[in-house]
């Protein structure tokens, strides 16, 4: 027997009815409840779901009207429809009663078989189209529901991947400063490595010098305790001490204008100090600080243009930026055995400042002159290059200069970046 089936609800007290009922019903193929009374209609009519009651009106007891009057003022039973039957004459007085019950239809026997069967079967196509309706309604609550639960889910997904993509960011961007600070300190160094280098020559010759004027001053000493003080002995000795004081004297003012510039050029960007000043010869007084880096390549560089051009920014940040490029260029330009020139171009126009820096080396392929203000790249990785150098000279012009920098080179033809910021 199949389960699913469905339910209809036939109330009549003559059990011959309810044969002739399951008869002409046979082929919608229906699962037939039986009810002898209108008590016993009430009692089954809660304990199933029925798309359909046949209901007979003339019952003992409790007749067909009042059955279906209690059946659909329940709640659970309120929806489900009545046909009344009956064996006497139409009557508009009882059909009346009978609607007012509650009921669909009203039928009067001798009962066409064919039209119960039809209106049956309406009523049947009602009932399983609220089934389909209702299976819809479950799938769709459903899917909303698991849709609910997924976007929930997404939600916390990416909340979480987000969180985690931050943490790796932040680690990221502290590793990076980290570096930068490495290449900041790594610059700075060699710039020190160059004023030390630089300075050491001026003061070993103040020290021969000194050497030698207190071997002079000892010999001048004892020939005097001697009594052994020529007017020969004498001269010589005033002019050892002449010849000594000046190249002294030349040597500290020479150690003490690459002090003065190296004060000028090492100044830490990130204290912002901004000062006013003349650009060509802040770059000659810095060049001069690297000419030990410089005099062992072979490089000449040469400053050209408007002289008289003043700007007032923080003098390390345009300290750091010309450093990097000619450390880039002694570095990556230069071809052994051959000397190269590298001209530094300052001019001014409209409130803005325009410096070219070229060099006559050998030149960069597209491919790298494309990639070389990327972060970490460089052609010396295995020389002990971090690939910043550029990079720091890309955001020093872009965000400290509020400026622009550009690369163009030719294998074999040299290279030249152009910069230009407000001033």
């Amino acid at each position: 027997m199949n389960n699913n089936r469905p339910k209809i609800l036939i109330v009549d007290d003559e059990p011959s009815n309810h044969r002739v009922y399951e008869r002409t019903l046979e082929s919608l193929d229906l699962e037939f409840v039986k009810a002898m009374s209108g008590q016993q209609a009430l009692a089954v009519a809660h304990r199933h779901d029925f798309f359909l009651i046949l209901m007979d009106v003339q019952m003992p007891g409790m007749d067909g009207f009042e059955t279906a009057s209690l059946i659909l003022d329940h709640p659970k039973t309120c929806h489900i429809p009545v046909i009344f039957i009956t064996a006497f004459a139409r009557d508009e007085m009882f059909e009346f009663k009978g609607y007012a019950s509650g009921a669909v239809d009203y039928l009067v026997k001798p009962i066409n078989d064919e039209i119960v069967k039809s209106k049956v079967g309406v009523f049947l196509e009602l009932y399983e189209e609220k089934l389909r309706l209702d299976n819809a309604y479950k799938i769709k609550k459903k899917a909303e529901e698991e849709l609910r639960e997924h976007k929930e889910h997404l939600e916390d997904l990416v909340k979480e991947r987000t969180e985690k993509l931050q943490q790796s960011l932040d680690n990221l961007m502290e590793t990076q400063n980290q570096l930068v600070e490495s290449e900041k300190m790594a610059s700075l160094g060699r710039l020190v490595g160059g004023v030390a280098h630089e300075l050491n020559t001026p003061i070993g010759i103040c020290i021969t010098a000194i050497s030698h004027l207190q071997d002079e001053t000892s010999k001048f000493n004892g020939a005097f305790l001697g009594s052994g003080l020529t007017k020969t002995g004498f001269s010589q000795y005033i002019n050892a001490s002449n010849q000594s004081s000046e190249i002294i004297a030349s040597n500290l003012e020479r150690a003490s204008e690459l002090v003065e510039n190296f004060k000028l050029i090492s100044v830490d960007t990130k204290a912002q100090l901004v000062n006013a000043f003349n650009l060509m010869e802040y770059f000659k007084n810095l060049i001069t600080t690297l000419h030990s880096q410089i005099e062992r390549t072979g490089f000449e560089i040469e400053v050209t243009g408007d002289d008289k051009v003043s700007v007032e920014t923080d003098p390390g940040i345009l300290s750091q930026i010309l450093t990097s490029l000619i450390t880039n260029s002694l570095l990556h330009a230069t071809v052994e055995g051959q000397t190269g020139k590298i001209v530094l171009d300052i001019q001014c126009r409209e409130k803005q400042l325009y410096l070219t820096f070229s060099d006559d080396g050998k030149g960069m392929t597209e491919d790298i002159s494309t990639m070389i203000f990327e972060p970490f790249f460089t052609t010396q990785r295995g020389s002990g290059g971090s690939g910043l150098g550029m990079y720091i000279v890309y955001n020093l012009v872009t965000q400290a200069l509020c400026g622009d920098i550009t690369c163009e080179s030719n294998e074999g033809e040299g290279c030249t970046f152009k910069v230009s910021f407000p001033i």
